[in-house]
């Protein structure tokens, strides 16, 4: 009686034990639910850019240049006076020494995500950001952080690596996939622990259960202003520049207390410990194909522009050379005009100086003998000798023209 007891008083504590998942803003894998093209899909959150929802995880950026992918939610956390969200995330890459750019955990008052410079989104936003930045940028010097906490409330644009900056260092945050023991398990997580005029930041760098304070910050209520919650959503966003990385979400989980948050980070590091063989080696495969898949539509991607390049190329040799043809043709018809203009008028110059000397030559004979009726005749010979001269330079005209033109 007294084990049936303790049985039914266990089923009542349950759920103040594994807490109260708030489902409709968060999301774990493995991912089921499929869109109207049949792409697997996060429920109840939208994605922009990059983002691209596998069985086993979301990847925001894929490890290439000048990447941006963001996932946010569609509806706002509701009237809570407290709230935890742990994020549990993959960062890992080719790369073993030159890599970035991050991650950031977003809860603002923005209803979509909205581009701009602070790690791909508005740095003038309402709320609460924590970006993971994996890139140490020496012009930050000792002011740079791993993970930094950044509260906003919409009126100024904020930095990151500037004096009085929230946040903290931690090891083991970024993994290099050309290790032999590198594993689709090797994961990170961060948790806030938010409640009306308090925020905790806590990370588990390495996955395995063992959380720091990274930051603590008070005063929420007077930056964020009352009921913060009821029009707060969460949004989780990568980028990638100059250097790149694979930037993976693996859950989400929000729950309304802390104390639930922390029953189910125990959970989570023990279900990610007891899997077994085949859920390791599934992992692993979809995560695997999917760098083979990215590398194969890379090189594509390289062929097609080199193959527009060519193209172009072409297309400019083809109109060089047909131009150049074209200009050498019309010079050489404009030279052959000119000479054939030129040998025509030396013939008919030369017929015509011909038949002047012949009038000439008859009219100084007519003269001579204008006495007597004998000039008809030296006239009529006149006259058929311009007649012959005339048919002899219209030939030799035509067979300049058949000569040169044919």
């Amino acid at each position: 009686m007294l084990l049936l007891l303790i049985s039914f008083l266990s089923l009542l504590l349950l759920p103040f034990t594994s807490g109260e998942l708030l489902d409709n803003i968060s999301f774990s894998s493995p991912f089921s639910e499929t869109d109207r093209n049949g792409k697997f899909m996060v429920p109840n959150f939208m994605m922009a850019g990059d983002a691209e929802v596998k069985k086993t995880f979301v990847r925001l950026t894929p490890d290439r240049q000048s990447k941006r992918g963001t996932l946010w939610s569609k509806t706002s956390v509701g009237p809570y006076s407290e709230i935890s969200a742990t994020l549990t995330f993959r960062i890992s890459g080719q790369g073993s020494k030159l890599f970035g750019d991050g991650i950031a955990l977003w809860l603002t008052k923005s209803p979509r995500p909205t581009t701009g410079s602070l790690h791909g989104m508005d740095a003038k936003f309402e709320g609460i950001a924590v970006v993971i930045d994996t890139f140490k940028n020496v012009e930050h010097g000792s002011l740079h952080r791993d993970v930094t906490l950044v509260i906003n409330d919409g009126s100024k644009e904020s930095e990151i690596g500037v004096e009085d900056i929230l946040g903290c260092n931690v090891e083991g945050m970024r993994y290099h996939e050309g290790r032999d023991d590198f594993s689709t398990f090797n994961l990170s997580r961060l948790r806030i622990l938010y409640s009306e005029d308090r925020l905790v930041l806590e990370v588990d760098g390495e996955g395995t259960n063992d959380w720091q304070t990274c930051a603590t910050v008070g005063g929420l209520k007077k930056q964020l202003g009352k009921g913060f919650l009821n029009d707060a959503r969460f949004g989780i966003s990568g980028t990638t520049g100059q250097l790149a990385d694979n930037h993976d979400i693996i859950s989400l989980q929000v729950h309304s207390s802390h104390s639930e948050a922390k029953v189910a980070s125990v959970e989570q590091h023990e279900s990610f410990n007891s899997a077994d063989d085949l859920q390791v080696l599934v992992h692993d495969l979809e995560h695997q194909l999917t760098s083979i898949y990215e590398k194969l539509e890379n090189t594509i991607g390289k062929l097609q522009k080199q193959e527009d390049m060519l193209e172009d190329r072409v297309k400019l040799l083809e109109s060089t050379v047909l131009t150049g043809v074209e200009s050498k043709m019309e010079r050489r018809i404009t030279n052959l005009e000119k000479q054939l203009d030129r040998k025509v008028q030396r013939t008919v110059n030369k017929a015509q100086k011909s038949t002047q000397d012949e009038i000439d030559s008859m009219k100084e004979f007519a003269e001579q003998n204008a006495g007597g009726g004998g000039w008809r005749v030296p006239f009529m010979f006149l006259a058929v000798l311009v007649l012959v001269a005339g048919v002899a330079a219209y030939r030799h005209y035509r067979h300049l023209i058949k000569s040169h033109l044919l």
